[in-house]
């Protein structure tokens, strides 16, 4: 109730199916070599700020009417604390410019102190001041400071907020509550214009090379605030975002791995088979 108004104004959604088997493959490559396994949502971040390379225009914030282009991808990652009872996040800051693994294990030392009352952006605002206001001065406040933060530059750092405190693209995994696909609204004290939902990996029928095979494969479900993205922006973000989570490698070169085999299914032979040559059932890769 404190957040929204009635829905009045343009808003974009969208969702595309994306088949992970070569991305399962990476996954365990990085985590071999580094120990840390990337996620499919901590994909999805480096993916869109990858894709926002290609569309600059959709890396905005709308502040006095008009859309200012930042520097840098920002990504909150949307955390849950206390076992879901509650939800707060991470922002990592310029993920196009970092390997997935930074990611990865920043996003992990950061979720770590948030889950163990360390954060103390968390702490003062989402479990100190805010939730003892009822409703309707909570909208007032959270309005108010939006403004400050955005229009006139100045963070309330007196109730722990950090400045730009959700970044610039919102990125939640909703694997874990078993859904295949769901849209989340924007959040409009965030000014962030473009919200993604990864939904849970399940094996489907995919067709390969004119084949029926079962492919690994996850939904990425998009909010998008219009006055930012139209069409032609949207489809230059969603080609990118499609090519890296389906095959990260190309993208991922300074860590190092050797890519298995061009492109995302692996070469004619296997193709009626849920992992490759060499993965069966039952290994680390399932």
């Amino acid at each position: 109730m404190a957040f929204w108004d009635k829905p009045k104004d343009g808003t974009i959604y969208g969702s595309s199916d994306m088949n992970v088997f070569k991305t399962r493959i990476f996954q365990e490559a990085v985590k071999k070599k580094f120990g840390v396994r990337p996620s499919i949502g901590q994909l999805m971040g480096r993916a869109i700020a990858e894709g926002l390379k290609k569309a600059p225009a959709g890396n905005a914030k709308i502040i006095w009417g008009q859309a200012y282009v930042k520097d840098t991808v920002d990504v909150y990652y949307q955390v849950d604390v206390e076992d879901g009872k509650d939800l707060s996040g991470v922002v990592v800051s310029d993920v196009g410019n970092k390997s997935i693994v930074d990611v990865a294990l920043e996003l992990r030392a950061r979720a770590e102190s948030l889950r163990k009352g360390k954060d103390e952006q968390y702490e003062k605002t989402q479990k100190g001041l805010l939730p003892k206001m009822p409703s309707w001065l909570l909208k007032f406040a959270l309005h108010l400071l939006t403004f400050m933060e955005y229009n006139l530059g100045v963070t309330a750092k007196w109730v722990g907020a950090r400045p730009e405190p959700f970044g610039t693209v919102m990125v939640t995994n909703v694997s874990k509550f078993e859904v295949d696909q769901a849209y989340a609204p924007l959040v409009p004290v965030s000014r962030v214009p473009l919200i993604v939902l990864v939904g849970q990996v399940v094996d489907k029928p995919w067709a390969v090379r004119r084949e029926l095979c079962v492919r690994p494969v996850v939904n990425g479900a998009a909010t998008i605030d219009h006055r930012v993205m139209d069409g032609n922006k949207i489809g230059r973000l969603i080609r990118v975002i499609k090519e890296y989570l389906q095959n990260p490698y190309p993208y991922e070169t300074s860590l190092g791995l050797e890519d298995p085999w061009p492109g995302i299914d692996p070469p004619e032979g296997h193709v009626a088979n849920l992992y490759p040559k060499g993965f069966e059932p039952g290994d680390p890769l399932t």
